[in-house]
């Protein structure tokens, strides 16, 4: 799979996550947000189970017995399923911690400087990469994460800014987004991604619970909520994470981190289709600067190759040979 395409996924997953914030947002209004995300991410987490058990089932009717009887190395096995839960448990860990902090940091500070804050993923990711794994962003990663930074500030902070106790909160957030897709980078390449997906959402689902049985009892799910819980369960749960498990192995955290900045363009892009919620010019000029961001980093390091060098070498050995 190519680097574009890798990133063409990663948008899709993107649009996805925009496309239901108003669902979301109307939902929670009835709701605990934290049970929302608890059932959501137990629905989307089995959901993922049952087509990963269902899948080895179905591959394992068609495929030819073996002539020798000969497994695979059980000792090898093992390890290959400890470093899958070793990998899904971290990377699920730090999904609910950043679902966590942002809930609750929400309940203290507006929506639009959460966004903004939870935004700074896109800042730190390739800062802790390049002190972590030494892989420093190319200079077209650079301006492109300057111009989305630049862009999150114009849609979603308002002025006078002042710093509140939530925002630590959302900027913990920040933090477990990035580690997130910092631990995604490391552990999906060698693990089967249906099962590496299920397993964090699973583990996002019982931290949640956990979560929730101190802060929000009654436990309480609305007969209305449950339409929007399954589908965001499948489509913005199960498909998302399970695109992002598979793909990420592909592209860098960097370029990942880009893309899903631009996660509030699509927010609001929903918003109005669905709600008539109307940008401001500030806001339309965010979200401008945060496409360019992704198109500057997505289309620069293509626009700045000079001709193919293999194509260059072939064309030197026919002229060559004329000569």
């Amino acid at each position: 799979m190519s680097q574009l395409f890798a990133d063409f996924l990663l948008l899709l997953v993107t649009i996805v996550w925009g496309s239901t914030f108003v669902l979301v947002k109307n939902t929670v209004s009835s709701m605990g947000p934290l049970t929302f995300i608890a059932v959501r991410f137990f629905i989307g987490g089995m959901a993922l189970l049952v087509w990963y058990g269902g899948s080895r089932l179905f591959s394992s009717s068609r495929a030819v017995p073996r002539m020798s009887g000969v497994e695979g190395d059980p000792e090898e096995t093992f390890l290959s399923a400890k470093r899958l839960g070793r990998g899904a448990f971290l990377t699920g860990f730090a999904l609910f911690f950043a679902y966590v902090t942002q809930t609750l940091g929400l309940m203290t500070i507006p929506a639009g400087r959460a966004a903004f804050i939870t935004g700074l993923s896109v800042v730190i990711v390739p800062l802790a990469s390049n002190f972590m794994f030494r892989a420093s962003p190319d200079k077209f990663a650079v301006v492109g994460v300057s111009l989305a930074t630049v862009g999150l500030g114009f849609m979603s902070l308002e002025f006078p800014f002042r710093v509140a106790a939530g925002d630590l909160l959302v900027f913990l957030c920040a933090l477990g987004f990035a580690a997130h897709i910092l631990l995604v980078d490391s552990y999906s390449k060698g693990n089967d991604p249906v099962l590496f997906a299920a397993v964090q959402l699973l583990v996002v689902s019982g931290g949640s619970f956990a979560t929730a049985v101190f802060l929000e009892r009654p436990l309480y799910v609305p007969p209305a909520a449950w339409g929007t819980i399954v589908f965001t369960a499948l489509l913005a749960t199960s498909f998302t994470f399970l695109t992002q498990s598979a793909v990420q192995r592909y592209t860098s955290a960097t370029h990942t981190a880009l893309i899903f900045s631009a996660e509030p363009v699509f927010g609001a892009v929903f918003a109005w289709l669905l709600a008539g919620e109307v940008l401001s010019l500030r806001e339309i000029v965010g979200a401008g600067l945060i496409l360019a961001g992704m198109l500057v980093s997505e289309l620069g390091p293509v626009l700045s190759r000079g001709p193919d060098r293999e194509v260059m070498k072939e064309r030197g050995k026919a002229s060559g040979s004329i000569g």
